[in-house]
Order: structure tokens, then C-alpha cells, then sequence
């Protein structure tokens, strides 16, 4: 019986007649006859075996189970319109998520994200940290950040920056170094966070004696600790000129060899062609290339 009852504009005649209590006042807004309206109604009354309407003077008033129906109606509706506006292309004001890795959001974007504030007051970001690629379709991430080469093709990826991995450390330690003579690191605290060990190689790159045996070596787990022990003067990490510009650019770190290790750090924003937040997303991409840009 029910799948009888599925007549859309039955139901917006039900609507509209106990909103405005009045069938000829509905059949004038939905642009049909006042029979019209009166025989959808008598159909589905028929179909749910009670009466939805009882006049009262001129107007038309709904019954108890006709309050109940209006209601279901009205609630149907308005979720429907959410919906369509949820598929449609959204304005420029509201919310963007963006997932990325933890190095890329404590190095990149949290120290600008004032600056995006200021450019776009409207746009509310929402950075969340993860290893992995979640569902751009789903709606509930708009933009992901991710370092590597592997594909994704169900997305739109654009390269943000694809940076050689130098060294770098505090200008204290920096002062320490021979500025023409690379092999003056190995009298440094050298400091790995990847499984693979970078230094031999940066040595043999430069024809250097890459044994580090002999070399103080700390090894971390991430980027985020070899930065943060760099940062407090504890030694020289291999890493990202672009990623950690902004401590660059504060004088807290320094690059002192201009040597680097390619193919080196790649970061790629990717998205869904088809998300409603586009205008969103490109505001977002074309002022984070602007900021790393400038670096």
C-alpha cells in the first residue's frame, strides 16, 4: 500500500491545503484546479483509511492524523532542500576541511594560517592530521595534503612543491661549521627520522666518506621531532627548505649547504572536481602556492 502512497505532488497538496487551510488557496499556488486538489486528497484518504481535513466555516482545518501527516511532510521536504543545497555549488563563505600529515600542518600551515584568515574572514579551516588518504567524495574532507608519489586517480592532484632534502639547524650550530668543507657535519649531532638513513647518502652524493659510524647519530621517528631537536640547537636533520621555511624565514633555522638529495619531498593537494566547495578549494589552493611561493 505504501509504495502507492509515493505521489509527490499529492503530498505537496496536502501540505499546502493545511498551511493555507484552504483548497482553492493551494490549487492557486501549485497552479491546478480546486477539484484537483480535493480529489489527491479524497485518493489518499482513501488509501490510509481516516480523513486528513474537516472544514470549519470557509476554511479547511486538518485532523489529528492530518497534523501528523503535515508534519512528516514539512520534515520531508525541508530535508530534501538540504540535500539539493548540500549538491549544489556552496559560496564562497563557510567551512573547508583539510587533512594532511602532522609535519606539513605544525610546519605549514599552522604558523600561516593567520594569514588566511585575514585573506578570506569568511572561510572557516578545519586542519586535521592523519597518515591516511580519506574519501574526498563523502563530503566530510574537502582537501587532502600528502607527501609521496603514489597515484590517486579518483582525485584531482596538483604537485605543491617537490623540494631536494638539505641540511638543516639552529644558526648556532651553523657557526660551528666549515662553510666550504660539507664533511665539517660529521663533528655534529646528525639526526634521522626516516627507516632509511639519509646522511650516507647526502655524504656520497658530494663525494664524501658516507661511513657515519663514527658520527653522532640520533635517530627519531618522524620530522617533527628531528625539527623540533634542530630547533633547540641539538644538531643537523636532513629535510624540506619549503616545509620548514616559515622557521627560515624567523631566523630560527638556517640551510648551511646548499647540497641536496633528489628526488627529495613531495607534497600534492588533491580534491574532488565535483566537491560543492570549489570555490572554497580554490581560493584555498591559490593562496597556499602564493605562500609557498614566496619561499
Amino acid at each position: 500500500m505504501y509504495k502507492e502512497l509515493v505521489n509527490v505532488s499529492g503530498l505537496r497538496m496536502v501540505e499546502a491545503a493545511a498551511r493555507l487551510k484552504s483548497y482553492s488557496k493551494a490549487a492557486e499556488e501549485l497552479h491546478v484546479t480546486q477539484a484537483a486538489i480535493s480529489q489527491q486528497i479524497r485518493k489518499l484518504e482513501g488509501q490510509l483509511g481516516c480523513k486528513l481535513f474537516y472544514r470549519k466555516g470557509r476554511s479547511m482545518h486538518v485532523t489529528q492524523q492530518g497534523a501528523v501527516l503535515h508534519e512528516a511532510i514539512c520534515s520531508g521536504f525541508n530535508s530534501i532542500i538540504e540535500g539539493l543545497k548540500k549538491i549544489q555549488s556552496e559560496p564562497l563563505a563557510g567551512e573547508l576541511t583539510i587533512t594532511t600529515t602532522q609535519s606539513f600542518a605544525s610546519l605549514v600551515l599552522v604558523p600561516r594560517m593567520w594569514k588566511f584568515a585575514l585573506a578570506y574572514p569568511d572561510i572557516t579551516l578545519k586542519v586535521l592530521t592523519s597518515k591516511e588518504t580519506e574519501d574526498l567524495r563523502l563530503g566530510k574532507v574537502d582537501v587532502a595534503i600528502r607527501y609521496g608519489r603514489a597515484p590517486y586517480p579518483e582525485y584531482h592532484c596538483e604537485v605543491l612543491f617537490d623540494d631536494p632534502i638539505v641540511p638543516l639547524c639552529s644558526p648556532s650550530v651553523a657557526k660551528q661549521l666549515d662553510t666550504q668543507d660539507p664533511s665539517s657535519l660529521k663533528r655534529c649531532w646528525l639526526i634521522d627520522y626516516a627507516a632509511k638513513e639519509y646522511w650516507p647518502e647526502w655524504f656520497e652524493r658530494l663525494s664524501i666518506d658516507p661511513d657515519t659510524s663514527h658520527c653522532q647519530v640520533l635517530q627519531v621517528n618522524n620530522i617533527d621531532v628531528a625539527m623540533s631537536a634542530v630547533l633547540a640547537g641539538h644538531g643537523v636533520c636532513l629535510g624540506s627548505a619549503k616545509q620548514a621555511a616559515h622557521y627560515i624565514e624567523q631566523g630560527m633555522l638556517v640551510q648551511p649547504y646548499a647540497y641536496g638529495l633528489e628526488p627529495g619531498t613531495q607534497y600534492r593537494l588533491m580534491y574532488d572536481l565535483e566537491s560543492p566547495r570549489a570555490l572554497r578549494i580554490k581560493a584555498f589552493n591559490t593562496w597556499l602556492r602564493d605562500e609557498l611561493a614566496c619561499t
